[in-house]
């Protein structure tokens, strides 16, 4: 999105990061959840609109219905089942799930191709 360089890149860093640490903790009684989600009822649209490229490309969205407000009260109860159940991801609003299963399909096979590789190294104990 234009004029949102910095949140995508955070966004990008906290799915590989996340992506990371699930291959890390494979076969530990611990899980991640990922939430990614689209636009939610606060004040940071404001600020975008504030740009007129961003603004453009959120109209387009909105226009298009692919992105649409998720209100807070979903996105907890939703956050909330995921942990219940384990499941690796949130994606809000779930007409949106395309985006990150793109950009998600090369990370995904590569994690296919390593199933099998040992991803835990024994420490040695230090004297």
């Amino acid at each position: 999105m234009p004029g949102l360089v910095a949140y995508c890149v955070s966004k990008a860093a906290l799915s590989h990061f996340t992506a990371g640490l699930r291959a890390d903790l494979r076969g530990l009684p611990i899980g991640t959840t990922l939430v990614e989600l689209g636009p939610i009822p606060t004040n940071m649209q404001a600020g975008v609109n504030d740009f007129e490229p961003a603004a453009k490309s959120f109209e387009r969205f909105y226009r298009t219905r692919l992105l649409v407000q998720v209100p807070r009260e979903k996105v907890a109860n939703e956050v909330v089942e995921a942990v219940r159940k384990g499941r690796r991801h949130v994606r809000l609003p779930k007409r949106a799930v395309l985006f990150p299963l793109l950009s998600e399909a090369p990370r995904r096979t590569t994690e296919l191709v390593l199933t099998g590789v040992p991803h835990q190294v024994k420490q040695p104990h230090l004297r």
